[in-house]
């Protein structure tokens, strides 16, 4: 992004990689861009003359992620470089940032190959953690997503769809860093032990893995934008929500840490903070989904299925439900599935079903897996029917002869009855003819 005299640029990096941003940064002096500031991976550069300028990506492992930018371990340590010739920049984090003009006048600010590399591996560590805790947090909400909840939900809805997507894009990249981290380590460690320079990624190596995510990031954003606005299946004003819980914890702790660095609290204090935006951040996120739950449940309206163009109701088997009962239907679909829900009658005079339907044989065998699997943890104990139906229909239940899954090429029927005035045979085929047929 560019303007008259500023260019916003996005380049993301670890701290063991401060000498490809050094390149970076030179490569965009030569280009008359001199760096500004940085804001996450977010650089900010003013216009200049075109001109070779020294930079010196440093990192400063002993200033604290709940010290406030300007503070008295990062003035002391900018007073020493300054006197070494090097003019302050930008602190980013641990990573603290200079430059010069005439860098045959300037001493080196780390000469120490073994102190350096011990400086940016425990600073490294630092986000090497967050990376491994966004793994195994977006790795347990799958798991919760995918295989303890219902999984026709996330089958049949493009905005669980979209999210799965995004959290698998996530952890395919953040586990990419962690692994790059470790080489780099195993790397370093040896060069150290021969009394070689450390090695890093070069510019080139870190400008092709920025582009890759750059790409793929943009690929993930579009598929959001489409599924989050164009999606007609699912309530925009439920969408809109959903942005709002993601944004809540990232405008907080912005805001939190434009706050710390412009007061100069101590550490203790600052952590103080820092852990209370965090619990406000959880607060308002539940209070958010409380409400989005609160909200689909009300609005379900704008999916419902009128009950006449349902296939299958309580009254084909000679049941009458509640007159003062709305029988309950609902139509969700995606790029992958289409499912309809019914619900209708009380007491011993009840249906309810799930119809997931697919035209890919694998989410079938997907759904059909997950779905016996958690009807069993309940105590169904579902097991293989022999019946009377085509060889290609599978029917599930259990002994009490409640609980029935059904399974088609292209199909599958998760249905739950309650009256006894038709046999198991009439049943089932009223159940093909009306659903899977």
């Amino acid at each position: 992004m560019s303007f008259k005299d500023t260019k916003i640029t996005w380049f993301m990096y670890f701290p063991y990689e401060c000498t490809a941003v050094e390149e970076y940064l030179e490569q965009m002096a030569e280009k008359g861009w001199l760096l500004k500031s940085i804001k996450g991976a977010f650089f900010k550069f003013k216009k200049i003359e075109p001109q070779k300028i020294k930079y010196s990506v440093d990192v400063l492992n002993k200033v604290s992620v709940f010290d406030h930018k300007d503070s008295d371990v990062a003035l002391e340590y900018r007073e020493y470089c300054k006197t070494a010739g090097w003019n302050y920049v930008c602190q980013a984090g641990k990573v603290q940032i200079f430059y010069t003009k005439d860098d045959k006048e300037t001493i080196s600010i780390h000469t120490d190959e073994e102190e350096k590399f011990k400086s940016v591996f425990k600073a490294s560590l630092n986000n090497v953690g967050m990376q491994l805790f966004l793994i195994f947090m977006l790795i347990f909400n799958l798991y919760i997503l995918l295989f303890m909840g219902s999984a026709d939900f996330a089958l049949a809805s493009n905005l669980a769809i979209a999210s799965t997507v995004m959290m698998l894009s996530i952890i395919i990249i953040s586990s990419i860093r962690v692994v790059s981290f470790c080489i780099w380590v195993i790397k370093a460690k040896g060069q150290l032990k021969v009394n070689k320079f450390m090695p890093y990624n070069n510019y080139k190596q870190l400008r092709r893995k920025n582009i890759l995510v750059k790409a793929y990031t943009l690929i993930i954003l579009l598929v959001l934008v489409r599924f989050f606005v164009f999606d007609k299946h699912n309530s925009i004003s439920g969408n809109i929500s959903l942005l709002i819980i993601l944004c809540i914890p990232a405008v907080i702790m912005v805001c939190v840490q434009g706050f710390i660095n412009k007061k100069r609290y101590s550490k203790k204090t600052n952590m103080i903070i820092n852990v209370g935006s965090i619990i406000v951040s959880v607060y308002l996120v539940l209070m958010f989904i409380g409400s989005t739950v609160i909200w689909s449940i009300t609005d379900m309206r704008h999916n419902k299925v009128p009950v006449e163009k349902v296939s299958l109701t309580l009254e084909d088997f000679g049941c009458k439900g509640n007159d003062k009962e709305i029988p309950y239907t609902k139509f969700d679909k995606s790029v992958l599935a289409k499912r309809i829900n019914y619900i209708h009658g009380e007491g011993n005079n009840e249906l309810f079903y799930t119809i997931l339907q697919s035209q890919y044989p694998w989410v079938i065998k997907f759904h059909e897996k997950r779905l016996v699997s958690r009807l069993n943890k309940y105590g169904n104990d579902l097991k293989l029917l022999d019946t009377g139906l085509p060889k290609n229909i599978k029917v599930y239940s259990n002994n009490k002869k409640r609980s029935y899954v059904l399974v088609s090429d292209n199909k599958v029927a998760d249905i739950t009855k309650a009256f006894s005035n038709v046999s198991e045979e009439e049943f089932l085929n009223k159940i093909y003819e009306k659903l899977l047929k």
